[in-house]
């Protein structure tokens, strides 16, 4: 199932948006696409505007915390999705703080509760926002290859989830976000999801 996830959520990014993954890996992105996660002890000019958008949010994550307080006006730039004028700004930002943030719940002991809870909610925020973005697919595509980007390097971090029968399971925060907008895209769970996702990149090739 995670496997037909991941292949279905990759379909759909590489029929909506060649930009976004022809960028991935570069240091230099298009405005309007997702710049993806440096590699450790580097910087993304890419990641720039970014910055200075938000400069408090990344001086505070370089101060090693940030508050939500700090978090309100890029959170409401988010749950915009596709709708603000600083779509790609506000993506390209929370990926970078839900990055940090796992990193600060890997190397807490025992997983402290509080930061796992801070996840959880910015999958709910995401998902909400991928939601809201439904006449974006290409947007909607570089919220994928953000989630993707971070499942490929972000902590695993556990989360209490639940199935498509609706039954209790453990997985990744990554991993439920990427459910998260997987069932943003159907009507009846992740499996009508993913066939949804599967039609459009499909239908999207053709």
């Amino acid at each position: 199932m995670r496997t037909l996830l991941v292949y279905a959520l990759t379909l759909a990014t590489a029929a909506f948006c060649p930009l976004a993954a022809s960028a991935a890996g570069a240091d230099k992105v298009a405005p309007g696409a997702y710049c993806p996660l440096p590699e450790p002890g580097q910087k993304r000019q890419c990641l720039d505007p970014a910055r200075r958008e938000y400069e408090d949010v990344f001086a505070a994550l370089d101060d090693g915390a940030v508050s939500d307080e700090q978090l309100e006006v890029l959170e409401a730039d988010v749950a915009s999705g596709a709708e603000s004028d600083k779509a790609y700004l506000a993506l390209n930002s929370i990926t970078w703080v839900y990055y940090r943030i796992a990193q600060q719940a890997a190397a807490a002991p025992d997983e402290d509760p509080e930061v796992v809870a801070r996840l959880d909610r910015l999958n709910q925020l995401l998902s909400s926002a991928y939601e809201a973005s439904a006449d974006s697919p290409r947007f909607q595509s570089a919220m994928v290859d953000a989630a993707r980007d971070l499942q490929n390097r972000a902590p695993a971090v556990p989360l209490d989830c639940v199935d498509d029968d609706g039954q209790p399971s453990e997985c990744s925060a990554t991993e439920a976000l990427l459910r998260g907008y997987a069932a943003a895209s159907g009507e009846i769970g992740i499996r009508g999801a993913l066939q949804k996702l599967l039609e459009r990149a499909i239908g999207s090739g053709s």
